[in-house]
């Protein structure tokens, strides 16, 4: 995957058939490449109604950027979803009535992801990270330990 910034169209001079950068996709390779109009200028790329030639370069080119965005938003996607191992150590920390579920999320985030860790945690260091008052969290470490 090359994470290209923008793809960029290549046009051909008429006279000595230089490649040059183009002022953008014609709407023939952007129909060959089965994206529409409005979707190529979503996906952030200038659109050439002026012209008509088209290019298999330009096509590949817009088939690459095509893939690259889909895999770069499924990965951001992926990074976004919490695991379940996540999921589970905040079920477990707000299985305490003394802890609420945002708590729970901001203990995880700080790295007390059980029942244990949070009844032999650093209570000014979780505090810290976490902005939860530090008598607030002495409760909850209270109630950990009376639960393991």
């Amino acid at each position: 995957m090359k994470y290209d910034i923008i793809a960029e169209p290549v046009v051909r001079s008429p006279g000595e058939g230089k490649p040059r950068r183009g002022r953008g996709f014609s709407r023939k390779e952007i129909e060959e490449a089965d994206i529409t109009v409005n979707e190529a200028r979503d996906m952030g790329l200038i659109v050439d109604l002026r012209r008509r030639t088209a290019y298999p370069e330009n096509v590949e080119a817009l088939k690459e950027y095509e893939e690259d965005l889909k895999t770069v938003a499924d990965e951001l996607v992926e990074a976004m979803t919490p695991s379940e191992d996540v999921e589970e150590a905040i079920k477990e920390l707000s299985s305490l009535s003394s802890v609420k579920k945002s708590e729970a999320m901001a203990l995880v985030e700080a790295d007390v992801k059980s029942l244990e860790d949070l009844a032999y945690c650093d209570i000014e260091k979780v505090s810290n990270k976490t902005d939860i008052d530090p008598d607030r969290l002495t409760k909850m470490v209270e109630a950990a330990l009376k639960k393991i």
